[in-house]
């Protein structure tokens, strides 16, 4: 059993990214350039919360999980909001230790949404041609 086991939590609500992109949904330019934009910070993010991870930097920790938990949620990104989430209150709470426990599944639910993203915009661009 893993830790999202108890969790129905999607990788990707593509309702979300939908609503983003108003009345053109997930044609939108604007969805591009959101899904474009959320790679680069959240690779960012997730290597920040790695880097903490190994330095027991429980400020950078916290304030990375954050950033990470809201700009994931903000996509649909439910699966990895949700492990982020878990790691800002522990580290919050100083549980560095605890917190540490889930960098696997951090970075297994960050590749998931990686290859998630990758299958959606090959759907897009199959549907625009």
């Amino acid at each position: 059993m893993t830790f999202l086991d108890n969790h129905k939590t999607s990788v990707l609500d593509e309702t979300t990214l939908t609503s983003l992109g108003g009345t053109s949904g997930l044609a939108s330019p604007l969805v591009k350039r959101v899904i474009t934009l959320y790679r680069q910070e959240a690779e960012k993010l997730v290597h920040g919360i790695e880097n903490a991870f190994e330095v027991d930097d429980q400020e950078v920790l916290s304030r990375s999980a954050h950033t990470l938990k809201s700009s994931s949620a903000s996509i649909g990104a439910n699966a990895l909001s949700h492990v982020a989430k878990h790691i800002e209150h522990l580290a919050r709470q100083a549980r560095i230790a605890e917190a540490k426990a889930l960098s696997s599944v951090l970075s297994s639910e960050f590749t998931r949404l990686m290859d998630e993203l990758n299958s959606l915009e090959q759907k897009l661009t199959l549907t625009r041609a």
